[in-house]
């Protein structure tokens, strides 16, 4: 497990900026931003780990100083940063972060047989609407 790698860019005139995107349900922070944040003395509310339907995990944080929820994505892309283990996406916010709060597990995976075609019918049917 690495540790988050910050990189100075002595051309780049945001080098001082924590580019953080808009408050909206695709919101995101990049790996490199986050920790520039939290190191000019920001901090995190929330974090949330989520299991999508393949197995992989990706955070989700709250700013204590911004409103809505920012994916964590990886550096230098809009793609998310995703843990194939539960146990190195909590240590990268405990190790990487620095935060030791409580954290939320969720996961979009949906049982095999009758109970998981149901919740897929109920999701398709949101959708829909």
């Amino acid at each position: 497990m690495s540790s988050v790698e910050l990189v100075k860019e002595d051309d780049d005139p945001r080098e001082e900026e924590a580019w953080i995107m808009g408050a909206n349900p695709d919101a995101a922070i990049r790996v490199r931003n986050l920790a520039l944040y939290l190191e000019r003395g920001g901090s995190l509310k929330e974090v949330r780990l989520v299991e999508s339907e393949t197995g992989g995990w990706t955070v989700w944080v709250r700013l204590a100083s911004r409103p809505g929820e920012y994916r964590l994505n990886i550096y230098k892309s809009d793609a998310p940063k995703v843990y194939r283990d539960v146990g190195r996406a909590i240590a990268a916010c405990r190790d990487d972060f620095g935060y030791y709060g409580p954290i939320t597990l969720s996961t979009e995976r949906q049982p095999k047989g009758a109970v998981g075609e149901a919740a897929h019918a109920a999701e398709r049917k949101d959708e829909a609407e």
